[in-house]
């Protein structure tokens, strides 16, 4: 099993330990599902096929920031091949 990314995390972090985060993400991501880590437990989410991607890079005097965001809907957009007809959501619920 790999290692999960914590939900939330604000502070200093070595730049291998930072990457090891992005890795980790970019890992999960490719595979279809995030393993997160809340702190009692680990979640796992899973992610769309096409994904709505936003990168921001800001330089100021005194330092860089990258803001990366990632967002997908909950559910697939599309039915995948596996899924049977009955497990379609019909209109009206």
């Amino acid at each position: 099993m790999s290692a999960g990314v914590p939900t939330k995390f604000r502070g200093r972090a070595r730049r291998d330990a930072a990457a090891f985060y992005l890795s980790q993400i970019a890992r999960g991501v490719l595979a279809g599902e995030l393993i997160l880590d809340g702190g009692e437990g680990e979640t796992t989410v899973t992610t769309s096929e096409f994904v709505a991607l936003e990168i921001e890079v800001k330089q100021k005097k005194r330092a860089t920031s990258i803001a990366i965001k990632l967002r997908w809907p909950r559910r697939p957009l599309t039915k995948t091949a596996t899924e049977s007809p009955s497990a379609a959501p019909r209109a009206g619920r």
